[in-house]
């Protein structure tokens, strides 16, 4: 997982249902109705009232991450659950969230950030969550994607899973990654095409899906663009932000909410092939 900073997230425990509500105008659904139709799913069948969500802090590698575990619970409460955040850390925090019942266990580390059905056995991971949504919240501001040309940039593990979704949603899908051979490589696999030039595609598209951490020069986006942009940090400068018709874009929300929907439906690897 690419790792966040302090700073990208410390506004989101004051901030969730705000960022709820404008997504609602942004795409045409809140944070919950996003997360459970990324994954196929009606949000109205699902209590999440009868769900505790319990997010652990994780010591290793670099250490946490100031508000990580506070901006997660945020989030889970914001679509209904109860949740909480250990006062432990790890193993120990693992075990005070079992102690304590929660059914759904959120955790992260420097490589992966997860969340756990207990009751199931069930798990979902952030970069198929975090595609999944983007794509939706894509279709939701572009009134559907079966037959429109959609970019994905960057051909990581986000952009793979998004690029996975966005063919079997019927969209015609280019791909185009700093890194020679591997957009080419994963068009391939899904019968996309590949650019090699990343602003040569960037100028020729108005569906974009960013997988992608680097910066992209407002000159190069046309107006009206719709960009659904999960990579971080935030890519875009004010010239683009001004000729975008909409960039949905969160350091955590979108990810972690159809993380949470994906454990209540309980099916592992939801709509994966």
């Amino acid at each position: 997982m690419t790792r966040l900073t302090e700073d990208m997230i410390d506004e989101i425990p004051g901030t969730a249902g705000k960022r709820s509500d404008d997504l609602q105008k942004a795409v045409g659904m809140d944070l919950r109705t996003l997360a459970f139709r990324a994954i196929g799913e009606d949000p109205e069948d699902f209590d999440l009232s009868h769900y505790v969500a319990a997010s652990v802090p994780i010591t290793a590698g670099l250490g946490v991450i100031g508000g990580f575990s506070q901006s997660v619970s945020a989030i889970l409460a914001n679509m209904g659950f109860t949740s909480f955040v250990t006062t432990k850390t790890d193993i120990d925090g693992i075990y005070e969230a079992l102690e304590k019942e929660a059914d759904i266990i959120f955790t992260a580390d420097d490589v992966r950030y997860i969340a756990y059905n207990r009751r199931t056995g069930t798990y979902s991971d952030n970069s198929f969550a975090t595609a999944a949504g983007y794509v939706e919240a894509l279709e939701g501001a572009a009134g559907g994607l079966r037959g429109k040309k959609v970019l994905v940039i960057g051909a990581g593990l986000v952009g793979t899973e998004a690029v996975r979704i966005l063919t079997s949603k019927g969209a015609t899908v280019s791909i185009t990654d700093v890194v020679p051979g591997k957009a080419e490589k994963l068009a391939q696999k899904y019968h996309a095409s590949a650019t090699a030039s990343v602003e040569a595609a960037i100028s020729s598209h108005k569906y974009i899906l960013n997988a992608s951490p680097g910066l992209i020069p407002g000159r190069l986006i046309i107006e009206g663009a719709v960009i659904s942009s999960p990579g971080v940090p935030f890519s875009f400068d004010a010239e683009g932000v001004a000729k975008a018709r909409v960039i949905i874009h969160d350091p955590l929300d979108i990810g972690t909410a159809v993380m949470a929907a994906e454990c209540v439906v309980s099916r592992k690897k939801v709509g994966r092939t």
